[in-house]
């Protein structure tokens, strides 16, 4: 069987026993005696996902809840001094 998260093809069963106890299906694997752990790394790249080329920072001292709280790491530096320590 392939698992369909992680494109690994292993001596896989639905675990019946986990299914009763949680009603979520889980993938048991036969050779290790043991539930399936999917690596996280795909098989195949995904073309469409774009990249972040410099990635967005979150302020720790802004509210954690909203989206304005992430920052370009750039300007990072000058939003601490201009919102949070007073300097204009």
């Amino acid at each position: 069987m392939i698992c369909n998260k992680c494109g690994i093809d292993g001596n896989f069963i639905w675990d019946e026993t986990y299914r009763g106890n949680t009603g979520k299906y889980r993938l048991y694997d036969l050779n290790m005696e043991r539930p399936h752990e999917c690596s996280g790394m795909k098989t195949e790249a995904s073309i469409e996902e774009p990249i972040l080329d410099k990635p967005l920072v979150k302020c720790p001292k802004c509210d954690p809840l909203k989206d304005s709280a992430w920052i370009k790491r750039e300007k990072f530096q000058e939003h601490i001094k201009t919102a949070h320590l007073g300097f204009w």
